[in-house]
């Protein structure tokens, strides 16, 4: 135990160049000589540049101080310290010694124009270090050696900068970073204490000699730049934390009465949206896209396409998405068997222990009796015999759930199509469920139809689900929005529960929570960020709550593609020899494992020309359906066989880049990215050949 106070100050190589070289520094000074130092690196071999300046020169650590910058206006790389050729011991003292007797110029004052402090990423070539001295509170601040076996420790803290909901916006308090049961968060704290259950950044000390040769050390963490998206990603909760004595004696308590959980329905509602609602949507918006575009019902002059050159495409068009909707079915049908199993069990049963349930899920039984396919999308489909039409979607979900048919669905590896060719009709198959339930097809006038027509029933608001945006013209996207209807039904008869049988809630749904929740609050973000080191004693408990820092300088996270961020240096050489005789050379050692299915795929790939793709989306009378083909494995001699190709990767850069430049180009229409997107300098005698000798 120490009987003096222990102290935070900023990097003693630095405190001669703040006024006064002593334990009561300048007025004018104080605030930054107590305040740690962020150090700034444009090179990856950045702790050897911090070695080799406490090593030689250690007050050269001011040229390391971070500034704002940005690559139209660096800031100036500092010497090179790093011993690149050992010295004598002799040598290296003496001019350590000269170096220490050299008057130390004070830190410029930053410019009233300077930039503001923003921490660029290591993919821009840019890592920082927060640094500082803990010391004694004594005359002439010695150094405080932690005592051995982890009774202390030393970390930093990470705290955002805003303001309070109402309040003003320069008026910005601090909010610590809290991952704990209730999930991550930014929650305001007491800006001089450390909060229970706060982050903890690694910080390590680095061993140097002062100008008066007494040891010294500096503490150090890396300031974690790259989490960037995950301190903005989570919410904020302008709510007051407890106390560090409060959580302590919270923390005991827990010991004998656990907290009960949070309940909500949320994890398995946007399961279900993921699984079942927005598939959903997608085969609606598919179906009224065939049905609203021009091509689908072209006339030149007195004639128009053949009625039985539209019945063909509706055919095609339905039994691809009859494919998907027994996927979709299969998934509904697995969600209301592990969420719903009473419900479910009445589905089983025809109807069998309805009385016993509660009303929200009454009324979806009920409706899952109603969607139905029209007579028009039954003939289009062609369903009939060996794969007759369900009176409704409660049927449907029971047939698809039968022994063996999801399986066998899962397993197949053709595609549910027919063709006029040996193997490409695909219908008989016995991987295919033997009924037909379409979700969302067209008849043969292409008009689009489906059973969704029954979701006109759900009427009422939808507070459970954010609806889609109704931006642009997308065909069919009013219609597809009242499959939120659905999902809102099947949310109000689940129970709110911990939900521990359930997936996660999707990452982009928390980050849209959170976004949602700080833009609601109007909290005015400005992305501030100050760093705080902490000294705590482990054994000593709320009588010797942990010490915490100065804040650092104020400072910003740049993103990934921060127009402002400096750019690394990236060289890719192409192959300079081009020609079929060049690139011959190249060795093919990139392999790509093909499965028997994919190589199915690639195999019927390669009977498709640009020509195939092109009359694919023409109107009629040049429109060509693509042909599907059995969409069966590779096979020999009855065995699947898969395949691993050794592919030469220099051709796959030249094309990569060439396709590049004609995509951009063509975007170019729309987007006018071209003039920013390349500038090229000549070579001038860079060939691609060497010259005959």
């Amino acid at each position: 135990m120490n009987h003096h106070p222990l102290r935070w100050q900023s990097p003693q190589p630095l405190w001669s160049r703040f006024g006064d070289d002593s334990a009561t520094p300048s007025p004018q000074y104080q605030h930054e000589q107590a305040r740690p130092a962020i150090l700034r690196f444009a090179s990856d071999e950045f702790m050897e540049q911090l070695l080799g300046t406490l090593a030689h020169d250690p007050a050269r650590i001011d040229r390391l101080l971070a500034r704002g910058e940005t690559w139209r206006k660096p800031m100036v790389d500092p010497p090179d310290l790093v011993e690149r050729a050992p010295l004598p011991q002799l040598v290296r003292s003496a001019r350590r010694s000269a170096m220490a007797k050299a008057a130390q110029p004070k830190i410029a004052p930053e410019p009233a124009d300077a930039l503001p402090l923003k921490l660029y990423q290591p993919a821009h070539q840019r890592h920082y270090l927060a640094t500082a001295s803990l010391v004694c509170g004594i005359h002439g601040l010695p150094e405080h050696a932690l005592v051995r076996g982890g009774a202390e420790e030393v970390g930093m803290v990470l705290r955002r900068l805003l303001p309070l909901p109402g309040g003003a916006a320069d008026a910005l308090h601090e909010f610590a970073y809290i991952k704990d049961a209730q999930g991550a968060r930014w929650q305001r704290c007491d800006e001089a204490g450390f909060v229970p259950g706060e982050e903890r950044l690694p910080a390590f000390s680095l061993n140097f000699l002062d100008q008066n040769r007494h040891r010294r050390s500096l503490w150090a963490g890396t300031v974690p730049v790259g989490r960037r998206e995950e301190y903005l990603g989570v919410r904020v909760d302008p709510t007051p934390v407890e106390s560090f004595a409060s959580a302590q004696r919270q923390q005991l308590d827990a010991a004998t009465s656990a907290p009960a959980p949070a309940v909500s329905k949320l994890a398995r509602m946007s399961q279900f949206q993921i699984d079942v609602s927005e598939p959903w949507k997608t085969l609606i918006r598919s179906a009224y896209k065939l049905s609203t575009a021009p091509e689908s019902t072209p006339q030149i002059g007195d004639e128009s396409e053949p009625p039985a050159d539209r019945v063909a495409r509706a055919l095609n068009f339905n039994l691809q998405q009859q494919s998907a909707s027994w996927l979709v079915l299969l998934d509904c049908a697995t969600h209301l068997k592990t969420y719903l199993p009473d419900l479910w069990q009445v589905i089983v049963d025809n109807g069998g222990g309805y009385a016993a349930l509660s009303d929200a899920r009454k009324a979806l039984y009920d409706w899952l009796g109603k969607p139905a396919m029209s007579p028009a999308l039954i003939a289009a489909l062609g369903s009939g015999g060996e794969y007759p039409p369900l009176a409704s979607m409660r049927a449907a979900l029971k047939a698809i759930s039968a022994d063996g048919v999801g399986a066998r669905l899962e397993a197949s590896t053709a595609t549910y199509a027919t063709g006029s060719k040996p193997g490409q009709d695909t219908r008989g198959l016995p991987d295919w469920p033997r009924f037909h339930f379409c979700l969302a097809g067209v008849d043969t006038a292409l008009a689009a139809t489906g059973p969704y027509l029954a979701l006109d029933e759900l009427s009422g608001s939808t507070p459970e689900v954010d609806a889609d945006p109704l931006a642009g013209t997308v065909p069919g996207q009013d219609i597809a929005r009242k499959v939120d209807r659905f999902t809102a039904l099947f949310a109000r008869a689940l129970v709110a529960t911990a939900e521990t049988d359930a997936p996660p809630v999707p990452f982009a749904l928390q980050v849209k929570n959170a976004l949602g929740n700080n833009l609601g609050a109007n909290l005015g973000d400005g992305g501030w960020f100050v760093l705080r080191f902490v000294h705590a004693r482990r054994d000593c408990g709320p009588l010797h709550p942990p010490l915490l820092s100065a804040p650092t300088q104020r400072f910003r996270l740049a993103g990934f593609f921060d127009s402002d961020a400096p750019a690394r240096p990236i060289r890719i050489s192409l192959p300079t020899d081009t020609s079929p005789a060049g690139l011959r050379k190249h060795q093919r050692n990139t392999a790509f494992v093909l499965s028997d299915m994919l190589c199915g795929q690639v195999q019927r790939a390669k009977g498709m020309g640009l020509v195939d793709l092109v009359l694919s989306v023409l109107p009629w009378p040049f429109h060509k359906d693509l042909p599907a083909g059995d969409g069966g494995p590779c096979q020999s001699g009855g065995i699947n066989i898969g395949m691993i190709c050794s592919i030469s990767i220099p051709i796959i850069t030249i094309c990569a880049l060439i396709l590049l430049i004609i995509i951009v180009t063509l975007f170019d229409l729309i987007f006018r990215w071209l003039p920013y997107f390349v500038i090229c300098f000549p070579v001038p005698g860079l060939k691609g050949k060497k010259e005959a000798s």
